[in-house]
């Protein structure tokens, strides 16, 4: 992936007697959100442990892209709707991928799943 590449993690921490009608409208932004121009990956997750945590995980282009993302009609119409459901405030982050270089891994093993140094 280009190094410009934004991945966004978007928690929502929901009342339970909202996870329903939360779950229901996060849903139903997935689609027009991957549409959007410079929307690489747009992805829901609840959490196993606490039913009242949803996550988005999404990679955009640039921050310009996250942005307008954030900006969205759907997206903020979501965030109205769902404004008086929530525990605490949406958890909005940016992370940028940090590759380490492979042509410095001489000494390493690696896996299936990672590579151990």
């Amino acid at each position: 992936m280009s190094p410009s590449v934004i991945h966004s993690v978007i928690d929502f921490f929901v009342k339970p007697e909202s996870i329903e009608k939360v779950r229901s409208i996060l849903l139903g932004i997935l689609e027009p959100t991957r549409k959007e121009d410079g929307c690489l990956k747009y992805k829901l997750f609840e959490n196993l442990n606490d039913h009242c945590q949803f996550t988005f995980i999404g990679a955009w282009e640039n921050e310009d892209s996250f942005d307008d993302h954030l900006q969205s009609d759907h997206f903020r119409k979501a965030d109205s709707d769902i404004k008086n459901d929530l525990q605490k405030s949406i958890d909005v982050k940016r992370y940028r991928y940090i590759q380490t270089d492979p042509t410095k891994l001489s000494d390493t093993k690696t896996s299936g799943f990672c590579i151990l140094i």
